[in-house]
């Protein structure tokens, strides 16, 4: 009796797994606002919390939002532009260029892809169909609500968009990318898809960050080595579908910078109005053609090179900016001594990890905002206005 039972309560965990994923996009004939409602509940239901007496924080932490354009605002059409996190992120990690281009009198909503929000184990089942769909049905529902669109993501979430954009030319006025994935920062990613059905974790870590999981299981880098490789020979076969507007950092260690510049110059640029922002401690400021390239060795400011998630932070964020309440020191996980060092040390030194931010610094962390954040929002927002421009 006792195998009969293990294979039901393991087939009723698998549905209840699939069931978990598809609860997570929005319904295609749902409102934005039944959607936040229903994930609400689901969080209140599912979520591990960090702080259990700060629940209604961390759960608009990682709920899909959205920013109206102000009375003030007058304009001749209305763009909205829909944005997409990263993998082991949340809406969170959007928050400040929806609310800079919202600013700019542009509607402005981030959505949550499915296995997010609540645990690490739930991306244990997600596949990236689910993410996929996700993204359509979000568009279908957003389309609606204004004349022009354009879809903007980081990281596994601006794989996500490009592809629908590739796909959908049609309906797509442009598109926005930071950090974008089109290859894991590895050379051995391509092993993931082959350990998957084996393990679950190559380290597993409770999260103290309410705005995102500490690890990610192995199934779901998977998902994300194959989501790279298919959107990345897309758009190299099929070149110039919609402008882009890429900005990522060449010391980037979580996705593969080069392979990103080999997609702009390849495929990107084909459009003319497509341009870049490349962050790097190596080269000096300036332009070559569409690619403009910022340094950011800034000793000054003890900062060398901007990291992944740092590109699209703003230094006045209240959780992940300079006098943010949280310090990204993931890298010494596995160590408490130097971890609690990390989060408390004094003049510390922010980057992205490599041998020469170590030499700066034993204890630097992970740079989570944007010095030239303001800068980066000007650049996208004139992109946008541009290129807006056509659809009259």
């Amino acid at each position: 009796m006792r195998l009969p039972r293990l294979l039901a309560s393991l087939l009723l965990l698998s549905c209840s797994l699939g069931l978990h994923a598809s609860d997570l996009a929005q319904g295609v004939n749902e409102s934005f606002a039944d959607y936040r409602e229903r994930l609400r509940q689901h969080f209140l239901e599912q979520k591990t919390w960090v702080n259990p007496a700060a629940q209604e924080v961390e759960i608009e932490a990682v709920l899909p939002f959205e920013h109206r354009p102000s009375a003030e605002c007058v304009t001749e059409q209305r763009v909205g532009v829909l944005m997409f996190h990263g993998l082991s992120d949340s809406p969170f990690t959007l928050r400040d260029p929806a609310k800079a281009l919202a600013e700019q009198c542009f509607h402005t909503r981030v959505m949550l892809l499915p296995g997010h929000g609540t645990k690490a184990e739930d991306l244990l089942a997600v596949t990236r169909d689910d993410w996929r769909t996700a993204v359509t049905n979000a568009v279908q529902q957003f389309s609606d609500e204004v004349d022009t669109l354009y879809l903007a993501g980081f990281s596994t979430g601006g794989a996500l968009v490009t592809e629908y954009a590739w796909l959908h030319p049609e309906d797509v006025q442009g598109v926005v990318l930071f950090s974008p994935l089109f290859k894991i920062n590895s050379g051995i990613d391509w092993l993931s898809p082959i350990l998957a059905p084996f393990i679950d974790w190559l380290d597993h870590h409770e999260s103290d960050d309410y705005a995102k999981y500490a690890s990610i299981p192995v199934p779901a880098i998977a998902q994300a080595y194959k989501l790279a490789k298919e959107v990345k020979q897309r758009v190299l076969d099929h070149p110039a579908q919609a402008p882009v507007f890429v900005a990522l950092s060449e010391e980037d260690a979580t996705v593969d910078s080069s392979v990103t510049l080999e997609v702009f110059k390849q495929s990107f640029m084909s459009q003319p109005e497509s341009e870049m922002v490349l962050y790097s401690v190596n080269q000096g400021s300036g332009s070559q053609g569409s690619v403009h390239i910022i340094n950011t060795d800034l000793p000054e400011q003890r900062i060398f090179g901007l990291a992944h998630m740092a590109v699209h932070g703003s230094p006045n964020n209240p959780y992940y900016g300079v006098q943010g309440e949280y310090r990204i020191c993931a890298w010494y996980l596995g160590e408490e001594e130097r971890y609690n060092e990390c989060r408390l040390a004094q003049d510390n030194w922010y980057g992205e990890r490599s041998d020469s931010l170590s030499k700066r610094s034993n204890l630097a962390a992970r740079l989570s905002w944007n010095p030239y954040f303001d800068d980066l929002m000007q650049r996208v927002s004139g992109f946008i206005s541009t290129t807006s421009e056509k659809a009259l």
